[in-house]
């Protein structure tokens, strides 16, 4: 089998869409699948291929986390800039296409199949595979910077029609895509994602040295992972927070990981109180090295998001042995099943009531952690990688 992968979103720092390629890319090489790669505009073969993986993990466990944090800020800063000017999405496409085409048809005539991991892929004249990790830009386009929304509306409804399959990470998201493009209904199905075994339960000894950096204590303070936007709801979350009790705050402070997005000066008003009273910590950008033993190191993790196409952090947390709490609707119910507590992320009551009954009720902690372990078990790399494999498969035949 021959396959041509889209690698556009693996850039440093990984961030969700760069992870799921990232991680299929490995296991395709692992397969010894004969892989072409398009990045930056340029193609890239085997041992092309083998570096970029190499490098990028190396780079994860070596960075200073204080370089990874700057570049991450930057990056962002730059992105949030690119994506406001009129016309950007759609001038990045024209040109990225015009540039490939012409090798793009000559793998197309060679039988390779085409595996796009993000939405929308280039034009091309032989088989599609393409992912589709949520309509958010549909169902919530408030979430979004109008160019993206505009970019979206406009490429996704062809993007759908000129693939062979489609691809979703959750049955939630298969059910809105088939409700808003019914073409995709026989063409069209759910592969779950999944989770590094880097996130495990970690000890207070192997954790100590990274969480002391945070200055936080081990099983001491309530966690939440997500880039600072207001589709994670943090601000609910924080003034959630600011009911529960003082002693419960100051023995559990909340910490919030991940870097700025957009929209979020109200998140920076609610949560600066507690910040001076050292209540809550922001750590902003962490490094992969770091990260899972600041899941491993909580007292609770909590993902009140209002929209999401999969949710991996809660499967990162669950993995890492933590109790869960986590929004009782769309994908993130789905992926934690019965084994997180769910909340209505539209109620700060609801959100201050989970929190505060899993830290103060051992047992209740103990059963979400238990079940959380056993449910991010179901959820490995290699079965995710089988499946597009099987659909990149059928394609050739």
């Amino acid at each position: 089998m021959k396959v041509l992968i889209n690698l556009t979103s693996i850039k440093q720092p990984l961030t969700g869409i760069g992870y799921y390629t990232f991680n299929i890319l490995k296991l395709l090489l692992d397969k010894k699948i004969e892989v072409v790669g398009v990045h930056s505009g340029k193609f890239l073969y085997l041992d092309e291929l083998t570096e970029l993986v190499n490098s990028l993990h190396s780079s994860s466990l070596t960075s200073s986390r204080a370089s990874q944090r700057l570049d991450f800020n930057f990056k962002r800063k730059i992105f949030s800039i690119a994506r406001m000017i009129p016309g950007a999405y759609f001038l990045r496409s024209i040109l990225n296409q015009s540039i490939l085409s012409k090798k793009l048809n000559a793998l197309a005539k060679e039988g390779y199949v085409y595996f796009e991991p993000s939405y929308i892929p280039y034009k091309y004249n032989g088989k599609i595979l393409t992912t589709v990790h949520d309509l958010s830009y549909l169902t919530c386009p408030q979430f979004h910077p109008q160019e993206r929304v505009k970019y979206l509306t406009a490429n996704l409804k062809k993007a759908i029609k000129c693939s062979s399959h489609i691809m979703v990470d959750t049955d939630f998201i298969l059910e809105e895509v088939h409700r808003y493009f019914p073409e995709c209904i026989g063409k069209s199905s759910t592969v779950h994602l999944a989770v590094s075994e880097d996130f495990k339960p970690f000890s207070e000894e192997e954790s100590e040295n990274v969480l002391h950096q945070h200055k936080i204590k081990y099983k001491k303070y309530v966690l939440s992972v997500a880039t600072l936007e207001p589709r994670k709801n943090l601000s609910r979350l924080v003034c959630a927070f600011k009911k529960l009790p003082e002693n419960v705050r100051q023995e559990y402070p909340l910490v919030l990981v991940g870097g700025h997005g957009w929209k979020n000066s109200d998140l920076m008003n609610e949560i600066k109180h507690l910040i001076e009273k050292k209540e809550a910590y922001m750590t902003g950008y962490v490094s992969d090295e770091e990260i899972k033993y600041i899941f491993s190191g909580a007292s609770l993790f909590v993902y009140p998001s209002l929209y999401e196409g999969f949710g991996l952090p809660v499967l990162e947390a669950m993995a890492s042995g933590i109790p869960v709490i986590t929004s009782g609707i769309g994908a993130t119910a789905e992926v934690s099943s019965e084994s997180a507590l769910h909340i209505d992320p539209y109620s700060e009551l609801d959100i201050r009531n989970a929190i505060f009954r899993v830290l103060t009720d051992k047992n209740v902690s103990d059963a979400l952690s238990f079940k959380g372990l056993a449910r991010a078990k179901n959820f490995k790399w290699e079965k995710t990688t089988e499946q597009v494999l099987q659909n990149l498969l059928l394609l050739t035949r």
